[in-house]
């Protein structure tokens, strides 16, 4: 079944489908896996504002988000560094609201291993370093809202 059909299974296959492909990742190489996440998550379909992205108490669990089935462009990151983080914990995985000022916008995003920007752009991983004109207004460790 391709990534994009698990999304319109029933609960119980899209939470299976998750924890099948979080442990087939193989997490030596950063890049790939970062890659690898973002193409799983980017079939996710899309509703207008599904959390509150500078809230971490009201953030739901992956399980919570998987079984709802219910996702936005902000909760995508936080999929993502659920992922990554349950995959292998010992990635740096933190969660930031950027406010973009070139570009007008504001979004949650996936910084992981310092470098690797997810859900900046869809479709591609962005590199902090590469990023002008970009500041961070809201920054949580993952493995502080997991806990």
């Amino acid at each position: 079944m391709s990534n994009n059909q698990w999304w319109v299974e029933p609960p119980s296959k899209r939470l299976s489908a998750w924890r099948n492909f979080r442990q087939s990742l193989d997490t030596t190489d950063i890049t790939d896996v970062c890659k690898t996440v973002m193409n799983w998550w980017e079939n996710a379909p899309l509703l207008n504002i599904t959390i509150d992205p500078v809230d971490s108490n009201s953030w739901p669990t992956p399980w919570e988000m998987l079984h709802q089935g219910d996702f936005c462009e902000n909760s995508l990151a936080l999929g993502m560094a659920y992922t990554i983080y349950y995959a292998n914990p010992n990635i740096k995985n933190e969660l930031v609201y950027i406010t973009d000022k070139n570009k007008s916008f504001q979004k949650l995003c996936a910084l992981i291993d310092d470098n690797y920007l997810l859900n900046y752009e869809r479709s591609m991983i962005s590199k902090l370093t590469d990023l002008k004109e970009i500041d961070f207004s809201y920054q949580v460790n993952v493995n502080e809202i997991v806990e």
